[in-house]
């Protein structure tokens, strides 16, 4: 009894895991296209903010409100002084294969929280610190550039204590910064213009991975897809001949 029902059953089990296989390799392929568009949007979005003239940065309540959004560019420019003495080294920062550091320095403004400014990428050395001179000098100054959500990472360390600057951090969050600094900080990070002054190398773009490297997994898994649709077909065309022999 037990055997006749699994004769039965077998084809349907097969069909249905050769099915759902194939449902996951098409699957996958047409969730990298929904990236890429989705990369693309974003590139678009990026160059558009960047060419755009600028416009006044938003106060802090509606700049904590736009950090909750996907996306958020805002060209515009900051008037204050740079607290040269305070800055951050953002660590595992990888730029043409070199190791490196962003070097963050808060702008202090005559009204409202200080702003964070991205001033670029610095090599660093064995001892992780910058290769570059980092020290920026306290006049007053306006900061063009673009206002984007801070980094992110899938994972978090804990920071460790420390009470010297310039201070390491990995990818902190906005809070991390107002309990080093002691102070509110602006919710948004200003990446400064590639040609302004007071910054390093500066090859700003709004993700690592561009729509391209989407296409190339999408046709991957499309490629997976049609080969186990045609190994299944001459698996079974092998099987006929080998039975009708």
């Amino acid at each position: 009894m037990a055997g006749a029902l699994w004769q039965r059953l077998a084809p349907v089990l097969r069909l249905a895991g050769w099915s759902a296989v194939l449902a996951l390799l098409i699957g996958l392929s047409l969730w990298q296209l929904r990236r890429a568009a989705e990369k693309t949007q974003m590139f678009a979005a990026f160059a558009q903010a960047q060419a755009n003239p600028g416009q006044p940065a938003p106060d802090a309540d509606t700049a904590l409100l736009q950090a909750g959004n996907a996306v958020v560019f805002v060209r515009t420019c900051v008037t204050g002084r740079y607290d040269g003495g305070r800055q951050f080294l953002l660590e595992g920062q990888v730029q043409e294969g070199r190791a490196g550091l962003h070097v963050w320095t808060p702008l202090i403004r005559q009204a409202g929280p200080p702003v964070v400014v991205d001033r670029g990428w610095v090599a660093q050395d064995a001892r992780r610190a910058p290769m570059e001179a980092i020290e920026v000098d306290g006049a007053e100054r306006t900061a063009c550039g673009l206002l984007v959500r801070f980094p992110r990472s899938g994972w978090r360390l804990p920071a460790p204590p420390a009470t010297a600057w310039p201070r390491s951090v990995v990818y902190p969050d906005p809070g991390d910064l107002e309990a080093a600094l002691a102070s509110p900080v602006y919710p948004l990070l200003l990446l400064l213009d590639r040609h302004a002054p007071d910054g390093f190398q500066r090859q700003w773009q709004p993700v690592a991975l561009g729509p391209e490297r989407h296409y190339g997994y999408a046709v991957q898994w499309a490629g997976l897809a049609v080969t186990w649709v045609i190994a299944t077909i001459a698996f079974r065309r092998r099987h006929r001949r080998s039975t009708s022999r």
